[in-house]
């Protein structure tokens, strides 16, 4: 089955991974928590914290498909231009734009996911269903400083599942107020984790 997002299908894969797989998060910390089985659960609930805040799938790139009628869409529309915000940012491609079934030629796109239609057959109702299939994700070296910050929220969130406040390491020692520490343990993301996040998010998602 395809998975939907958002509103929308990811079409290149029957299943969308995490961000960040149990070996890149071993490899990032240093296999400290090599074979534990809190991992998975904890990759499985920041990746999901990840992709809710910043509002689609966010990495890897993919092939991705919205069909929704006009009524069902944010659309904005001036003089003889439709303008639709794709459900994503850093879209690197459409493939195909095809309103009530009829192919669209007329239109351009930048990487935020702001479609500009101007090639718009006559008789739109609301009903009517517009189709787009596009590329979108993060590009690799972006990608990387994502699965980092996700590292960072399941180390945390896996040393606070054992009840740890504190952790000391190299002379350094980090002290977690007890707000943060339960935020963490759910895969949720701190204030700075959301900034870092910031130029991910896509249109519209507040």
């Amino acid at each position: 089955m395809i998975p939907t997002i958002w509103g929308y299908d990811l079409v290149s894969d029957v299943a969308l991974e995490e961000i960040i797989t149990s070996e890149e998060f071993d490899e990032l910390t240093a296999s400290k928590y090599s074979a534990d089985i809190r991992i998975i659960p904890n990759i499985k609930a920041v990746s999901a914290a990840i992709r809710d805040y910043c509002g689609w799938h966010v990495y890897p790139s993919r092939g991705c498909v919205i069909e929704k009628s006009f009524y069902d869409l944010r659309i904005s529309s001036d003089c003889d231009t439709i303008r639709i915000q794709l459900p994503a940012t850093y879209v690197s491609a459409i493939s195909s734009v095809s309103i009530g079934g009829a192919g669209v030629t007329g239109y351009n796109f930048d990487r935020s996911g702001l479609l500009r239609i101007w090639d718009i057959p006559r008789g739109i109702k609301k009903q009517t269903v517009i189709r787009v299939e596009y590329t979108a994700g993060i590009p690799d070296g972006a990608a990387d400083a994502v699965k980092e910050l996700a590292a960072c929220r399941v180390t945390h969130a896996m040393a606070n599942s054992y009840g740890v406040t504190s952790e000391a390491s190299g002379g350094v020692s980090v002290t977690y107020n007890s707000a943060w520490t339960s935020n963490a343990s759910s895969g949720g993301l701190s204030q700075l984790n959301k900034d870092s996040l910031t130029p991910y998010k896509r249109m519209e998602v507040v």
